[in-house]
């Protein structure tokens, strides 16, 4: 919750609670509805964006309240209406400009068409508002003025629902665009990635088959290459299908904590340091939060082959604390060169990206006494977004 969101919240309040001890208005039943209208906004305003979603329920609340106002004003006085004067209480003013923004979120923001319906409630109520003082004499007339202050409900309407026309159209237009930047890369991945890779391991089958006869040691070497070609090949053909369909991803992920432990074993089938893994889960972890910590072991446990020759041991440990998924990353590495981290939006620049789209966070550097830590902090239920109104 942002201070200038508490801050509007709590103005609002204070303004409420005044008004109602030291200006109550004329008649009191006015009171029902603005306060009503009133603290709706001021719920949504303080824990916005996270109750946006919850706008037409809102908008529906202040409704009721303010046609249950004009109900029994119009009931406590002779005639059916309250003094004319009283229509000049800022009271009234108030309830009806809280009602047109109620009806502006509620057409913005729901989340079916339904909900956008519902904006005719509060429309509705500050239209028929006026007629709590008998203004416009007789039916006609009364009709006449409630069409009027149907107005401001309507505009507030009309311009909601264009800027989210906009928002719809602008993302249909940035899915488009990435749709196409996903079919060149694939286009590009197919005709050249793959086939290099494919040579890789056409070359490393001839090898085998040609040079390493008698020569155990050469020919094992050649089919872990063989191995690790094939391997990412098959990469590449997920990668490739991801791209031409991005659904595949929910149908079939990528790899997530179950996942882990073939990772590890995978990489300590190889020369070099050897990786141990600790998971310490109380829940289970979301499927977007396992696919980025399976990531961000890959890319951690790869940057240990490439820049930490002298390590022997590779600690990788996955567990909760205060809500959050921590995993960590530590390998006991001595003298290896820096390990600057990538801008081109890949490796661990990618990843704290990613890390960062959950609401976490991802950091890595050298330890003490020696080696390198990278540790990610995820949290076990993502925050949503800030969101402008």
């Amino acid at each position: 919750m942002s201070s200038a969101r508490v801050l509007v919240a709590v103005c609002g309040a204070l303004a409420l609670g005044y008004g109602a001890v030291w200006s109550p208005p004329r008649p009191a039943a006015h009171l029902l509805g603005a306060v009503t209208a009133g603290l709706v906004l001021v719920a949504l305003a303080a824990w916005w964006p996270r109750l946006r979603g919850f706008a037409a329920a809102g908008a529906l609340v202040a409704a009721s309240g303010s046609l249950a106002a004009t109900w029994l004003v119009r009931d406590a006085f002779p005639g059916g209406r309250a003094e004319p004067a009283a229509a000049t209480s800022v009271w009234v003013f108030a309830e009806a400009a809280a009602l047109t923004v109620l009806v502006y979120l509620a057409v913005r923001w729901a989340r079916s068409a339904a909900g956008m319906a519902v904006a005719v409630a509060p429309a509705l109520a500050a239209a028929l508002l006026w007629q709590r003082f008998g203004l416009g004499g007789g039916l006609s007339g009364a009709a006449m003025v409630s069409a009027v202050w149907l107005l401001p409900g309507a505009g507030a309407a009309i311009t909601a629902g264009y800027l989210r026309f906009l928002a719809a159209a602008r993302g249909r237009a940035v899915a488009e665009a990435r749709r196409r930047q996903r079919l060149d890369l694939a286009n590009d991945l197919h005709d050249f990635v793959a086939h290099d890779i494919s040579e890789i391991i056409a070359q490393a089958q001839a090898g085998r088959i040609v040079f390493a006869d008698g020569r155990p040691e050469l020919a094992a070497l050649l089919e872990r290459i063989e191995t690790a070609g094939v391997r990412a090949l098959g990469s590449m053909d997920r990668t490739l299908a991801l791209l031409h369909d991005p659904g595949e991803a929910s149908r079939n992920p990528v790899g997530g904590v179950d996942d882990l432990a073939t990772l590890v074993a995978r990489f300590n089938d190889g020369d070099g340091p050897r990786a141990e893994l600790a998971l310490r889960l109380d829940a289970p972890v979301p499927r977007e939060a396992g696919a980025v910590v399976h990531r961000a072991v890959t890319e951690a446990l790869t940057n240990v082959r490439r820049h930490a020759p002298t390590a022997t041991v590779v600690a990788v440990s996955l567990s909760e604390a205060d809500g959050m998924l921590v995993l960590a990353v530590e390998d006991d590495g001595r003298g290896a060169p820096a390990r600057p981290r990538t801008s081109s939006g890949l490796g661990l620049a990618g990843m704290a990206e990613r890390a960062e789209g959950l609401g976490g966070r991802l950091t890595a550097g050298p330890r003490e006494p020696a080696g390198w830590r990278t540790e990610l902090r995820l949290p076990l239920q993502p925050n949503p977004k800030e969101a402008p109104l």
